[in-house]
């Protein structure tokens, strides 16, 4: 059986400890490890072992220890869904929208090409965000990376 590869960036916040930690720090300047073990309720030697992985891709970072304590902050932001609703943001009523599945033969149609993986992230992101604020049931994998992004438009 071949192994599924993706971005590493969404291969690791797709992981639900990861993506929670992640969250965490991403709401605060920083930190400790006791904190963090406590807002996200797995073991330490559970979150060190993400916290390795998030510090491998740069994300996130150990910036200082003291006594025995390490602090951690985010060093790389990412834009989750789970950050976009919690600082408020929000978009239009559910139901004000319909999905066209299809081609559509009076309208005009552009494609966007994503050539890098922090695009095809943005775009996924997108596409999930406006599933959520417009009602749609869209049930990506987590390994699911756009390549481009189709978008339909009326005639003039």
């Amino acid at each position: 059986m071949a192994r599924v590869r993706g971005d590493p960036i969404t291969t690791a916040l797709a992981h639900p400890t990861r993506r929670n930690a992640y969250i965490q720090l991403s709401q605060t300047e920083e930190m400790s490890t006791v904190q963090l073990q406590q807002a996200v309720d797995v073991d330490r030697y559970n979150l060190y072992h993400h916290l390795k992985k998030l510090a491998s891709l740069n994300l996130v970072e150990n910036h200082r220890d003291e006594g025995r304590a390490r602090w951690w902050r985010v060093c790389d932001r990412v834009e989750l869904p789970e950050l976009l609703h919690a600082s408020g943001q929000r978009g239009p009523s559910a139901g004000t929208a319909e999905m066209i599945q299809g081609p559509v033969e009076d309208r005009e149609t552009f494609a966007l090409k994503f050539h890098n993986s922090h695009d095809q992230i943005a775009a996924k992101q997108f596409i999930e965000q406006l599933a959520e604020l417009y009602g749609f049931e869209v049930e990506l994998p987590w390994n699911f990376i756009p390549e481009e992004l189709v978008l339909y438009s009326k005639k003039r």
